[in-house]
């Protein structure tokens, strides 16, 4: 006698944005018994948007944020949205510590962004991040991921490749000349 099919179950805890208002709210998204659930808080208690089978979703993924794909709908749900608006922040700040020519106040700016960054992550896996791409993927759902280390290799690449660029544009010009 066999043993049916054991789906896996997770459950990735953060907060829903809505495009339409701009907010964010509460959300769960479970995976069990190859079914996902996607639960909204509300002032009223939590709300079910939809659970659907597992092969009905695709689950993208990148740095701190899953986005549920269900009849063309998606949902995107962020572990840490408060870290959006300190990157927007850091970003400005770094901008002006550029323009103002301050180097030790850039150099907090990036310190602040890499924290940032960390702490993001950090808020992605204590909410279950990992777990539920894992078991949404052995329960039939598409799943992509594009972690910290491929967006982080990414940003260096190109600026690794800007600096190149601008050593061969200069030695090209200063040849021509």
């Amino acid at each position: 006698m066999t043993t049916p099919y054991q789906y896996p179950s997770a459950v990735f805890s953060g907060a829903l944005g809505d495009n339409t208002t701009g907010g964010w709210y509460p959300a769960r998204a479970e995976v069990s018994n190859g079914v996902v659930t996607l639960w909204v808080g509300t002032p009223t208690g939590w709300s079910q948007h939809f659970s659907v089978p597992a092969q009905e979703v695709t689950v993208k993924s990148a740095a701190q944020r899953i986005t549920l794909i269900v009849r063309g709908q998606s949902y995107p749900i962020l572990a840490k949205p408060e870290a959006v608006g300190r990157a927007i922040g850091y970003g400005v700040a770094g901008t002006a510590a550029s323009i103002l020519d301050k180097p030790v106040f850039e150099a907090g700016v990036d310190v602040g962004r890499g924290l940032n960054q960390a702490s993001a992550g950090a808020a992605f896996h204590a909410g279950g991040g990992s777990e539920f791409i894992a078991a949404a993927r052995a329960s039939g759902a598409q799943v992509s991921r594009l972690g910290y280390g491929p967006l982080i290799a990414i940003g260096c690449g190109g600026g690794l490749f800007a600096v190149i660029a601008v050593i061969v544009i200069t030695v090209l010009v200063l040849n021509l000349g």
